[in-house]
């Protein structure tokens, strides 16, 4: 007979399982860590693991599947950073030992980590900004983004890591989970770098997160590194790589000392791992030789589409239903897909056997793309059932929308849609759309400004229209950037901020013909970036006048921005922490 254990720790995000771990065995009040074991495993001879766990299924089974062991492996281990670059049969094999169990030292084997000279951090590490923070708002607990081989910057703080004394291996300590809230921050030492390796050592560390964030259980895309050496010269026509210049311009580009920090040296001038990586690109190779051979060739994971012909790479496709138990897993196989008639972009909708159906636009700009939501058009039959146990939960319209992977908008909308029709039938998609019956504007006159009139029969002045809208569209933009709150200038809210409606379908389809008020609005409406910076500065304003200082995470949350910003936006970010009190 199975224990079922009547509590374990919700776990935080970016936290490692071992630090869950650590803190139900303090909370739990049990003096021997054996006995946690056993009791969260069955089995007292499973060890402290703090990377790569395994035996997951057990521990699933005894918390009640509080969690599944998809998600554990996924979302509370470093097994993502390193699936990031190898293929799906080596992916299951290694989920297939962390769910299910393996002696020591077979998963790390699995992955060709016993055979590199790049290792775990020998201690965990932590960030003090995070640890204070935190004490602040619920309980330090150890980011498995501070673990990552290579990594020695918080990638949010941008600070550099504290060494603790907690070992990562189980060598000295097999049956051990050490929490960190039993960690005085200011006893610790913060890793000795040199100053100059800190731009280079941030994109490690947001890249690596980047990579760690992506879901593991998909279909690997190794970067096309001959395209990119034959693009910066590195490359013969005939396919000979230029290896001796290569290797020069890469130490040159790196510096020898920061290549032995991180066990990455390229001293040789043959068979070296940067020959390997190029010559022999299906071989497990470290991700974070990965990561420095790409920004020396000037691309990054965030940029490697996959390099398929086909506008959303090949099958499979994750569903991206957040109330399905497979919530980002490549399942889907079929997609159908069609042209835009404006842009003529491919649009890919792609179908779930949970009745789930999405679709988006391509080109994809990044990896993370390819679980970005265009349009939901179905949500399907395990998406209504969530719904109603949502519902019936305590729960505010926001948190509701949270499980759910949508807005409170779209909660309140489809329960009257549950509330009138049958959820099987719309499920089912056997609902006939009527046909289309052509609209009848009715003809709408402004009183006061009778050139702004849409009537049709009237022979419009556009010269004079053109001023009178220039005049009231003016207007309406003063009105937009004088809200208390950011709001994004469109040609829409513009139209909504009107005191008439003067800006009608009739004036949006012929800007053509009103010169000044096109050029007015074309120079207003905000770019993604532009409304993001927006937001950036307002929130650091409000920030200084509340707070008196404007911290990184707050600034964000205030914001409503989240990582990975664009460009403009992390340097305006930048700007603000760096020139903060």
């Amino acid at each position: 007979m199975i224990l079922l254990l009547a509590y374990f720790p919700t776990l935080y995000e970016d936290e490692l399982l071992y630090s869950g771990i650590a803190r139900y065995h303090i909370n739990t009040g049990k003096k021997s860590q054996k006995q946690t074991i056993e009791d969260l495993f069955g089995d007292r001879l499973v060890c402290a693991s703090a990377d790569l766990p395994s035996h997951l299924e057990a521990l699933v089974t005894r918390i009640d599947n509080h969690y599944s062991s998809d998600q554990l492996i996924r979302d509370h281990t470093i097994f993502p950073y390193y699936a990031y670059f190898i293929n799906q049969s080596k992916i299951e094999h290694v989920e297939k030992l962390m769910k299910e169990g393996a002696a020591q030292g077979a998963i790390h084997a699995s992955l060709g980590l016993m055979a590199t000279k790049v290792k775990m951090p020998k201690y965990l590490q932590f960030c003090r900004e995070c640890y204070r923070e935190e004490v602040e708002t619920c309980e330090p607990y150890w980011h498995r983004s501070h673990q990552i081989p290579g990594v020695a910057v918080c990638p949010v703080h941008k600070q550099t890591l504290v060494i603790s004394k907690v070992e990562c291996s189980t060598e000295n300590h097999k049956f051990e989970f050490v929490a960190l809230s039993k960690i005085k921050e200011d006893q610790f030492e913060e890793l000795g770098i040199d100053t100059s390796w800190k731009g280079n050592l941030i994109y490690i560390a947001e890249q690596s997160v980047s990579m760690l964030a992506s879901s593991c259980l998909r279909k690997s895309t190794l970067p096309a590194y001959k395209s990119l050496l034959y693009k910066k010269g590195y490359l013969t026509p005939k396919g000979r790589v230029k290896f001796e210049r290569l290797i020069k311009e890469f130490r040159l580009f790196y510096t020898d000392k920061l290549l032995h920090h991180l066990n990455c040296e390229v001293t040789g001038a043959s068979e070296t791992w940067l020959h390997k990586i190029i010559r022999t690109p299906g071989e497990i190779i470290h991700p974070l030789r990965h990561l420095l051979i790409m920004k020396f060739l000037g691309d990054i994971p965030d940029n490697l589409a996959n390099h398929s012909d086909l506008p959303f790479g090949e099958e499979p496709w994750p569903c991206l239903n957040k109330a399905a138990g497979h919530y980002q897993l490549d399942i889907i196989e079929e997609c159908k897909i069609s042209r835009c008639s404006n842009t003529g972009r491919p649009i890919g909708t792609f179908h779930c056997s949970c009745g789930f159906v999405y679709s988006r636009t391509s080109p994809d700009q990044s990896l993370d793309d390819k679980y970005r939501i265009g349009r939901i058009k179905e949500f399907g039959q395990v998406w209504y059932t969530k719904l109603r146990e949502v519902n019936q939960a305590n729960l505010s319209l926001r948190q509701k929308a949270k499980e759910l992977g949508v807005d409170p908008g779209t909660v309140k909308n489809q329960l009257l849609v549950m509330k009138n029709f049958d959820v099987k039938k719309l499920t089912k998609n056997i609902v006939e759309q009527p046909k289309q019956i052509p609209r009848v504007v009715p003809v709408k006159i402004d009183v006061e400004n009778p050139e702004l009139s849409t009537n049709k029969l009237t022979r419009i002045n556009w010269e004079k229209r053109d001023e009178l809208l220039l005049d009231a569209v003016i207007k309406a933009v003063n009105l937009i950037n004088n809200s208390s709150i950011p709001q994004r200038i469109s040609v829409a809210a513009i139209k909504r901020a009107l005191s008439k409606e003067a800006l009608s379908e009739t004036a949006i389809k012929n800007l053509t013909k009103l010169p000044k008020t096109s050029s007015y609005i074309k120079k207003c409406i905000d770019t993604t970036e532009s409304f993001q910076i927006r937001r950036i500065i307002w929130a650091a304003t409000k920030l200084e006048e509340t707070e008196g200082r404007v911290l990184g995470w707050r600034l964000l949350k205030t914001a409503g921005l989240n990582y990975p910003l664009m460009k403009s936006v992390q340097k305006k970010f930048d700007e603000i922490i760096n020139f903060s009190p």
